[in-house]
């Protein structure tokens, strides 16, 4: 019986003790899957932070390229500009003025719009009308036939920008004035030569050439901004 009941304690150790073991292994395990678990969330934080780096990368070059992009706008614009311009004169005097007459420069020597579009200058209208968006350059010199004393006007749309007076009158006979403008305009805005007063007057036309006349010319062409993307 001692020695049956010895046995039997020595099976209960070897039990007990392959018991511990496996709750150390279990121990051990779960450290190992928690520091698998910190390394993942370590290479994942990691990760995101690249992604973000790339990200903003990813913006910055896209700002770069839209910038290179309106670079490339403005340099086809110097070689392969736009060409707008016209240059007319009143070819016959033009007597009768009313108030807020547009005066018809008849007389079209120049007439350019490499933009093919129905605007530019009307000689039959006497008004310019844009036909891109861009910064134009206007100039105007009128003569006033035998003593006649005027106000003229440059309009951009319906506002005045300019003003002339031309004086005749005094012992004068014949008298000239001119008027320069520097005005952006966008596509199917307009530009016109007007008198101001309302009493009957008249402007000479050409003699060997013209001495009432008008012309403009685009300076610049304006292109729309690209939109940035991010």
């Amino acid at each position: 019986m001692h020695v049956r009941g010895l046995i039997n304690i020595m099976k209960t150790i070897v039990i007990v003790l392959i018991l511990l073991s496996f709750v150390r292994l279990e121990a051990k395990s779960i450290d190992v899957i928690a520091d698998r678990f910190e390394r993942l969330e370590n290479a994942l934080e990691k990760m995101s932070e690249q992604l973000n780096d790339e990200r903003l990368a990813r913006k910055h070059l896209e700002n770069q390229l839209a910038e290179e992009k309106r670079r490339h706008f403005k340099s086809r614009q110097l070689a392969e500009g736009t060409e707008i311009a016209f240059f007319a004169h009143v070819q016959n005097p033009n007597p009768h003025q009313g108030a807020g007459q547009i005066i018809q420069f008849d007389q079209v020597i120049t007439n350019i719009d490499s933009s093919n579009s129905a605007a530019g200058y009307s000689a039959v209208t006497g008004i310019f009308t844009a036909p891109v968006d861009g910064l134009y350059v206007f100039s105007t010199t009128l003569m006033t036939h035998v003593d006649h004393t005027a106000h003229y006007m440059i309009y951009k749309e319906n506002t005045a920008v300019c003003t002339l007076l031309v004086n005749g009158s005094n012992g004068h006979i014949y008298d000239s004035a001119s008027c320069n403008v520097v005005l952006v305009l966008t596509k199917g805005q307009s530009v016109s030569v007007r008198h101001f007063e309302s009493t009957d007057h008249a402007l000479e036309g050409a003699f060997y050439a013209g001495q009432s006349t008008f012309s403009g010319f685009l300076l610049m062409q304006h292109y729309p901004a690209s939109p940035i993307v991010g």
